[in-house]
């Protein structure tokens, strides 16, 4: 086999796709994962001061709220027991939870875990509600009238041109 950077080889590479299964290595603890919304929270807040635009940190945020979509899940009553023509949905839509973990001013893990647990909830629901949900200008928004401290965090569900029940809220 030569050194040479400009060899061609004699036979095409082929990319094979490996399943990989998971291993002590590739699983992160809770405090891993936390460090790792901390600092992108931090970073995210430099991004804030500097100017930039959301799209430049908010897709961060999501990636690392993702390792937590198994902290709160819950179904509508229509999706429970489907296995297709349901999607997972944000409950609190993400750019209020991204808001909140912005605005905390001390980035401990409690303060970081009392938002996640209060607003950051995964909901299975079916397409049919996905598109009530958008119908009432809900996609990613609360009703306008919703209060974050006081008001439930199903408001957008519990809308009068939506009617989604939850099961195990």
């Amino acid at each position: 086999m030569s050194n040479d950077l400009n060899h061609e080889p004699s036979q095409p590479i082929i990319a094979v796709k490996v399943n990989v299964k998971p291993s002590s290595k590739n699983i992160r603890t809770i405090e891993q994962k936390l460090d790792c919304l901390r600092k992108v929270i931090s970073n995210s807040k430099e991004h804030i001061e500097a100017g930039d635009p959301p799209r430049i940190y908010s897709q961060y945020i999501r990636y690392a709220l993702n390792q937590f979509d198994y902290l709160n899940f819950c179904a509508s009553s229509e999706a429970s027991d489907l296995k297709q023509d349901c999607i997972h949905e944000h409950v609190v839509p993400h750019a209020i939870v991204m808001a909140k973990l912005l605005a905390l001013d001390s980035l401990t893990d409690e303060n970081i875990m009392s938002i996640l647990n209060k607003f950051y909830f995964i909901c299975k629901i079916t397409k049919g509600e996905d598109k009530r949900l958008n119908a009432a200008g809900l996609k990613s928004a609360m009703p306008p009238e919703w209060n974050s401290e006081n008001d439930s965090i199903f408001a957008r569900y519990e809308h009068d041109n939506v009617g989604i029940f939850i099961l195990n809220n």
